[in-house]
């Protein structure tokens, strides 16, 4: 399987909130995106991805074990917060290989999931966010809600509270799929049938994975950047 990262600063922050990191032997790929005064974002995401990581490191790489490694990695972003006496969050993305061609993906925020498939863009994650919230009671059309000044306002994260509900969904891969994962830094600034334009023009030329991060995140600079941005891209096989 591959599996590469790239994140950037953006053009507007001084500083990178975000943080990424994988492992292509287990199948894990982790993302998060971090909020908060001064470093304390920086500080959250780092922990969110290194506690995930740290925590799936036994022979069983179930869902089970994916949302236990995301809810110790909420307790330790609120501990860090409380020997620290600041407030930090951080949102969070995982993308885990299992058993019997399937996936699991965990997250709690607005970083997203997307698989690509055939040319077609799905997104696998639901935003924890107020926006998102207007969306399913019908005050907000999604046409709209790409402009909603209260857009980046998140209703989950971790770090808030000891508890926090994660969601975690399966799914079946095929060959040819490739999975992508981001902080709102790349889908604020880049549509999602852009995404997947670029995504597919990209394949379709056989560039390598790497290559094709890198687009995506040129692309959002390129749009503004007004956000860090992160990507990860997952082919499974």
């Amino acid at each position: 399987m591959e599996i590469v990262a790239h994140s950037h600063t953006g053009r507007v922050r001084s500083n990178n909130e975000d943080a990424v990191a994988f492992d292509r032997q287990r199948g894990l790929a982790v993302l998060a995106d971090g909020m908060g005064g001064l470093d304390a974002g920086e500080v959250a995401s780092r922990i969110a991805v290194e506690r995930v990581l740290g925590e799936l490191n036994g022979d069983e790489l179930s869902e089970v074990a994916l949302r236990e490694a995301v809810l110790q990695a909420n307790r330790a972003v609120v501990e860090r917060a409380r020997q620290a006496r600041v407030d930090m969050g951080t949102t969070v993305v995982a993308w885990l290989r299992a058993d019997h061609g399937q996936c699991f993906v965990a997250h709690v925020g607005d970083s997203r999931a997307y698989r690509l498939r055939g040319g077609t863009l799905r997104r696998l994650t639901t935003d924890h966010s107020m926006v998102q919230q207007m969306i399913d009671e019908g005050i907000l059309s999604e046409a709209e809600a790409l402009t909603a000044p209260n857009r980046n306002v998140i209703t989950r994260a971790l770090g808030l509270d000891h508890a926090v509900d994660v969601d975690v969904r399966s799914w079946v891969t095929t060959p040819g799929d490739l999975y992508l994962l981001c902080s709102d830094g790349l889908t604020d600034m880049v549509s999602e049938p852009d995404i997947e334009t670029l995504l597919g023009e990209l394949a379709d030329r056989g560039q390598n994975l790497r290559e094709v991060a890198g687009a995506l995140v040129d692309r959002a600079n390129d749009s503004g950047g007004h956000d860090n941005v992160s990507v990860m891209l997952i082919r499974p096989a």
